[in-house]
């Protein structure tokens, strides 16, 4: 390209394009992925290009590698440009637009004309920008009450398909909602439970499949108090509730037919005269006792709620949290943890996440770890300090699930950033939304 000389990697916009390496000038080093050329820059894989509609896995990571790499650089201004060697595709320039944004930043993409123009790709990336968004915004702006100000925000995006009822404060401990209430009691901003419902053949159709997402706006980690390090990014804590919100906004979207509801447990884990302490006790609907050994395990708190609301709906039960650092421990931060009960829908999920490029992985569930959750002074403990995390927190989960056949947990080990890497910036990845989106339309048979 022709550069002026007042002009900065900063504003000027960069055409990218991708190119096959034996295709980049005969003097240019053989050895690098991003080539600054005369006409732009050029992405060249060290593997063949793929044909069109066969990009794998790892060919897209390399692509949203190369646009983090881009952004890194301070290149804010980019058109992506079809080649003789490849021509991009929804899949491709999603791809290297969840690397390249960057938070904090004043950012401008261009898209070829032909996917700008595909109405998929702008509901996915309109649904995915706010799933990202919404995780990354700090707990004073984010509050369980205020929520619903960003989910009305989502609902227009989904061209008003779907209904949202908020039950709140005293209203919660009415209805019966004694988790949510207990972990929001400390918090001067009041503990809320969000309904979403897409019910796209009339409110007396039976509910299909029922999300359930935690959604703790701030976690201190309460009396069991978090040091700050680990609390610097407690804002993201609610990133369940806002996946399975952006999956069922996707579904909306894609004209799928059956009924979803997505319940969202929401409140703030604070320290204050009126929080939980370790020791107390809580009854559930369903007649189970709790006693809180920790209270930092507060997010199976209430989720317990959100499922046993969504157990009444008699369908399918997803949930999804930001639960256990062991998730994390044992997948790391690229791939999500599947437990459930059922084999065929563990499987199902991670065909589904497969298919649309992202990441899952199957930990350990059977019967006999629902015992692990036993407690002498209730039915049941929050925390196991001994046992395998990530397990023992969904057998805590089962004891709130009718039928536990068509039940499935997700713990977000690979939803939040706290620094740049796999080709993501700091903050939040939305990783989650498609694979929930794809398992529901599978399980349906909707293509």
């Amino acid at each position: 390209m022709t550069e002026q000389s007042e002009e900065t990697a900063e504003n000027r916009i960069i055409d990218v394009y991708l190119i096959a390496r034996e295709h980049l000038p005969a003097w240019y080093p053989r050895g690098q992925s991003i080539s600054v050329l005369e006409d732009g820059i050029a992405l060249s894989s060290e593997k063949p290009l793929p044909p069109p509609g066969e990009l794998s896995r790892d060919f897209l990571r390399f692509v949203r590698k190369s646009a983090r790499t881009l952004a890194d650089r301070n290149f804010n201004s980019v058109r992506l440009r079809d080649s003789p060697d490849f021509v991009w595709d929804p899949e491709s320039s999603f791809a290297f637009s969840q690397g390249f944004r960057t938070l904090n930043r004043k950012q401008s993409l261009a898209f070829t004309p032909e996917v700008a123009g595909n109405s998929g790709f702008q509901d996915l990336l309109g649904v995915t920008a706010w799933v990202r968004d919404t995780i990354d915004l700090p707990g004073n702006l984010l509050t369980p009450d205020s929520y619903q100000k960003e989910l009305e925000k989502l609902q227009e995006l989904a061209g008003g398909r779907f209904s949202i009822k908020k039950i709140s404060g005293s209203e919660l401990d009415s209805a019966g909602f004694s988790g949510i209430a207990t972990v929001g009691q400390g918090s001067v901003n009041p503990p809320c439970l969000y309904i979403l419902d897409y019910a796209p053949s009339g409110d007396t159709a039976p509910v299909f499949m029922s999300l359930a997402g935690k959604g703790i706006t701030f976690d201190t980690g309460g009396y069991s108090l978090k040091p700050s390090g680990l609390m610097k990014s407690m804002h993201s804590d609610m990133g369940g509730s806002a996946t399975v919100a952006g999956a069922l906004a996707l579904l909306a979207l894609s004209g799928f037919p059956g009924r979803v509801r997505a319940y969202l447990a929401c409140a703030e884990n604070m320290i204050s005269g009126s929080a939980m302490r370790v020791g107390d006790i809580i009854r559930y609907r369903n007649g189970k006792t709790v006693v809180i050994d920790n209270t930092d395990a507060e997010g199976r708190l209430v989720l317990a709620d959100a499922l046993l609301a969504a157990a009444g709906d008699g369908g399918y039960i997803l949930d999804a949290a930001t639960l256990t650092g062991a998730a994390k421990v044992a997948l790391g931060r690229e791939y999500h943890a599947v437990l459930s009960l059922s084999d065929s829908l563990a499987e199902s999920f991670i065909r589904a996440a497969g298919s649309v490029s992202e990441y899952a992985w199957r930990l350990p569930l059977e019967e006999f770890h629902l015992d692990l959750v036993k407690s002498g002074l209730a039915d049941i403990t929050n925390s196991v300090p001994d046992g395998p995390g990530a397990t023992t927190a969904a057998a805590f989960l089962a004891q709130f699930v009718a039928n536990r056949e068509k039940w499935l947990h997700l713990d977000l080990s690979a939803s939040y950033q706290k620094t740049p890497g796999f080709g993501y910036g700091l903050g939040a990845r939305g990783h989650g939304i498609r694979s929930i989106a794809r398992f529901v339309k599978d399980l349906w048979g909707f293509r």
